[in-house]
């Protein structure tokens, strides 16, 4: 039995670091990962799909912490306190199972329709939504975050309704400023810790370089001529690239669930084994 007592403590342990690890990418969630997984949602409100996932991840990570205190609390303890201790396990690896193959479902059913409804919306919604209406923004930071433009490139945004726009104002900008190779760059520290706690508790504000972009040469990036904006303008499109960042995360989150459903397998397992022993040295 203590080497059952044993292997069933580090178990929980295990249980702890892995709830920990989400509470941690819970707190560090980072604002502006937001942008991009409003790309994702038709008709978004801003903050709230960030929002909601960290507050997901927190609730997860908080969830899976008391699980493996409470698991070694029940190793101490030579009781039938065990047995709560497993159907506890048992609720959390199917909640688990579960929220993995809602997300792998989700993600297909998003990828299947994206492209369509990215080109539609650039080519209507792109600088004409209203503020409540996060497309414009989050475009621009993906541009921004992946150097790139449009959907398929740059020539995605020729006979826009922004294009229009730009031709009768008189700006006509062939690209937005986002497009452009920027002289200024998001601070690398945003999604730490203690930028975290800065941000709660003082409520400092980080640069948004997508929001007031500074191009390295505005004229050189709008040259139509290709060889003229050459080294100024991002020229790859986007769809490859915000594809590529949301089977990335999905992966990430669904290889951290079944890891953890992994080990708290073999920690009901373990239990069982401990609770018979237990219960056989009673009857001796």
């Amino acid at each position: 039995m203590k080497y059952l007592k044993i292997v069933l403590f580090a178990l929980n342990l295990l249980i702890l670091l892995a709830g920990g690890t989400v509470l941690g990418i819970g707190l560090q969630f980072e604002p502006s990962k937001g942008h991009l997984l409003n790309l994702f949602v038709p008709d978004a409100t801003p903050h709230v799909t960030s929002n909601s996932i960290a507050y997901s991840l927190l609730g997860l990570g908080v969830t899976v912490v008391a699980v493996g205190f409470f698991g070694c609390c029940f190793v101490l303890r030579k009781n039938q306190c065990i047995l709560a201790y497993m159907c506890m396990l048992v609720a959390l690896i199917v909640t688990e199972l579960i929220t993995a193959i809602v997300g792998g479902v989700m993600t297909f059913q998003i990828l299947s329709g994206l492209e369509e409804r990215l080109i539609s919306k650039l080519a209507d919604d792109y600088g004409h939504e209203p503020n409540s209406d996060p497309f414009s923004q989050s475009l621009d930071f993906a541009q921004y975050k992946f150097n790139c433009c449009g959907i398929h490139g740059y020539g995605d945004y020729n006979g826009t309704a922004w294009w229009r726009d730009g031709q009768i104002s008189g700006t006509r900008r062939q690209v937005p400023l986002t497009c452009c190779v920027l002289k200024n760059t998001e601070k690398t520290n945003t999604g730490s810790p203690m930028s975290f706690v800065s941000r709660v508790f003082h409520k400092i504000n980080t640069e948004e370089p997508w929001l007031h972009p500074k191009p390295k040469d505005e004229a050189a990036c709008q040259v139509e001529d290709k060889e003229g904006h050459d080294g100024y303008r991002h020229k790859e499109g986007c769809l490859g690239k915000i594809t590529s960042w949301l089977q990335s995360e999905s992966f990430t989150l669904v290889i951290l669930g079944m890891g953890m459903a992994g080990i708290q397998t073999f920690g009901i397992i373990t239990s069982a084994f401990l609770c018979r022993t237990i219960r056989d040295m009673e009857v001796d």
